[in-house]
């Protein structure tokens, strides 16, 4: 079974601002399916003709690219096996669905699991307390790294790591550069 990325967001500013749009993911093909816990850009509404509330979302461009927020749906698991094990890593976001995009600001917390996070290409492929997660072009995984090149647009620091049910990590970060 795939594992997939988990996102607590109840330490974010959109959760109690309701900072928070809905969008359709678009992997520029076609709409496509989405793990929580990655980064989107808005791209336009879907349909500003017949809807003008759900916007279409795509990998963030650059890292200079604003209007980016984190995927943060609300999981629905149909399988009474997997609610009772808390498998929320079993939820992925179905293609052409409405999701959930949580605007990030300066001075949240959020943990996401390893799966969302793009892993400095060392010899664990874990990534480490005290670096730095940022967005990326052409991918909507966070990116782990040492330093920073001073021109990112959103940006984070992991500052904790902690076993979540019991076989997964959670990595909390504290999003320093919001946009």
């Amino acid at each position: 079974m795939a594992t997939y990325g988990v996102v607590n967001t109840a330490n974010c500013k959109f959760t109690k601002d309701g900072n928070i749009v809905s969008g359709k993911y678009y992997d520029g093909s076609a709409y496509a399916q989405i793990e929580n816990g990655n980064l989107v850009m808005l791209d336009g509404l879907v349909s500003a003709s017949t809807n003008r509330e759900i916007f279409k979302v795509i990998k963030p461009a650059a890292l200079t690219s604003i209007g980016v927020g984190i995927v943060c749906t609300p999981e629905v698991i149909y399988s009474e096996e997997l609610k009772s094990s808390g498998a929320l890593d079993q939820f992925v976001n179905p293609a052409d669905h409405p999701i959930t995009v949580g605007m990030l600001a300066a001075g949240d917390f959020v943990d996401i699991t390893d799966a969302c996070i793009t892993c400095i290409n060392d010899d664990d492929d874990i990534p480490s307390v005290g670096n730095y997660v940022t967005i990326t072009n052409a991918s909507t995984k966070w990116t782990e790294k040492t330093a920073l090149g001073g021109t990112e647009a959103l940006y984070g620091k992991i500052i904790n790591r902690y076993i979540y049910n019991g076989t997964k990590y959670m990595n909390t970060v504290h999003v320093l550069k919001a946009n």
